[in-house]
């Protein structure tokens, strides 16, 4: 090999190896930027209604249309938080709730029975 050949297959050798040196380092970077940032909250939704029926886990709620989201009006059923999050409330009582939309499906946030 001459010394030509030599110094330009070396010269291309330093330009591959700092090519995937600096790719590596900057995915490292963004990877990291990822995993730091912290997860969007919910946005919260509210809505008026009447219970229909609440159970250990869940609470069904007719409710007028939700503008924010484009609803009707309907029967839903909402996901609950934790016991003993909430007021008590019973079915046949007209309510003013707020929901999040989650990965397992609508979680209520607050109910609020109207007087």
């Amino acid at each position: 090999m001459s010394a030509i050949s030599a110094r330009f297959f070396t010269a291309i050798a330093l330009s591959v190896s700092t090519f995937f040196t600096v790719a590596h380092a900057a995915s490292h970077d963004m990877n990291h930027e990822m995993s730091m940032a912290q997860p969007m909250a919910a946005e919260v939704y509210h809505g008026h209604g009447v219970v229909k029926k609440v159970t250990n886990d869940s609470i069904s709620i007719a409710h007028q249309p939700i503008a924010a989201l484009n609803w009707p009006a309907m029967t839903m059923t909402f996901s609950l938080p934790e016991a003993g999050a909430l007021p008590v409330v019973k079915a046949g009582e007209t309510v003013d709730f707020t929901f999040s939309q989650q990965s397992e499906g609508y979680k209520i946030a607050s109910v609020t029975p109207t007087k």
